[in-house]
């Protein structure tokens, strides 16, 4: 089999398929080149399929190389951008090394298209501030949601305090600081245009739901991420975690859905304690933001004329773009009636809508 093709199929186990996909990026869908630098890896992590000792070919990138192939997909317009992950060359400093030659290399060579570097745990801070102006977006891989786990996991890929949760306050604390620069300087590109990121791997030692969205609320309100990644464990053939049952993807489909109403929709720790279920887990069957609605019926009917923009956002049908709507009408007309949720909202929605507000 290719080097590409060991390389690009390898960079599935990263969340997502490849080797070019559709993702979010700067706020809209474009095509990517996901690969990984290499597959090699001196790590025993349970769950991975590329752990030291396991039957699977080896292949590493030339840095040349792949700037070339990655040139010569964007030029011909089948991609905008690049994922650039990876298993361990020698140590975290000399893999993140490699990947932030291959960003600078693009840069140099003309690639104005997004970048976007998946750091080592481990990574020094001097080469966190490399990858913070290069790319313009990076993320270490929390991989899960205690040190206990963590140790369960991934017994020799670090400390989690030290090697994972310091490198995110590191990386955090970058793009703090390039963002400033990044308005000062005018730049499109780089400057983690896009923010930052981590991904967590669901269902692989018996974590709730409550325990990762704890960790969630921490990472968007703290860290500042712009995104939190969900992977549903997959047993792999030969690995320990191998008899594992996979995570369903209800779950992860929950999990997203309730971390949105932590990020976007301004609910408190509080508001999310209230929709797990005793065993701290979400329902399956249904959307949280109802179940948030169902078990605290003491806050409706709200009133669309009243209401501030954090309890507009409470409200089932009406996410931040309309909640913003409302607000606008009202200052416009000093009333909201009817006729304007008529007009602004589907009829689906405005039937869901009518069921918890008042005129």
């Amino acid at each position: 089999m290719s080097k590409w093709k060991i390389l690009t199929l390898s960079a599935k186990w990263d969340r997502i398929r490849v080797p070019i996909y559709e993702a979010s990026a700067k706020g809209r869908r474009i095509s990517i080149l996901k690969t990984l630098l290499t597959n090699a890896c001196p790590y025993q992590c349970k769950y991975c399929a590329f752990r030291r000792g396991r039957r699977v070919e080896r292949r590493t990138w030339d840095v040349n190389e792949l700037v070339n192939v990655t040139l010569t997909l964007w030029r011909k317009g089948a991609i905008k951008g690049i994922f650039l992950s990876s298993g361990i060359l020698r140590d975290p400093e000399t893999t993140v090394e490699k990947q932030i030659e291959v960003a600078e290399e693009l840069r140099r060579r003309g690639f104005k298209g997004y970048i976007h570097l998946r750091l080592m745990p481990g990574t020094p801070k001097d080469l966190i501030w490399r990858a913070a102006v290069i790319a313009d977006r990076i993320g270490v891989n929390l991989e899960t949601v205690s040190k206990d786990y963590f140790s369960e996991i991934a017994p020799d890929k670090g400390d989690f305090k030290v090697d994972i949760l310091k490198r995110m306050e590191w990386i955090s604390r970058a793009y703090r600081i390039v963002k400033q620069q990044r308005e000062r300087l005018h730049r499109k590109i780089g400057y983690l245009s896009a923010g930052i990121d981590t991904q967590i791997i669901v269902g692989v030692v018996g974590e709730t739901d409550l325990e990762h969205l704890r960790v969630t609320f921490k990472l968007y309100r703290d860290i500042e991420l712009r995104r939190v990644y969900y992977s549903p464990f997959e047993p792999i053939p030969e690995t320990p975690f191998e008899t594992k049952q996979p995570c369903p993807i209800a779950r992860v489909l929950r999990l997203y859905q309730a971390s949105y109403l932590i990020r976007d929709y301004e609910f408190t720790l509080k508001d999310i304690e209230s929709i797990v279920n005793d065993s701290g887990m979400l329902p399956l069957d249904k959307d949280p933001k109802r179940i948030y609605a169902e078990r605290n019926k003491d806050l409706y009917p709200i009133n669309l004329n009243e209401a501030e923009y954090h309890e507009l956002l409470k409200i089932p049908g009406i996410g931040p773009t309309l909640a913003k709507k409302i607000i606008r009408i009202r200052d416009e007309k000093s009333r909201i009636g009817i006729e304007d949720l008529r007009r602004i909202l589907r009829k689906k929605t405005l039937h869901e809508v009518l069921n918890y507000v008042e005129i």
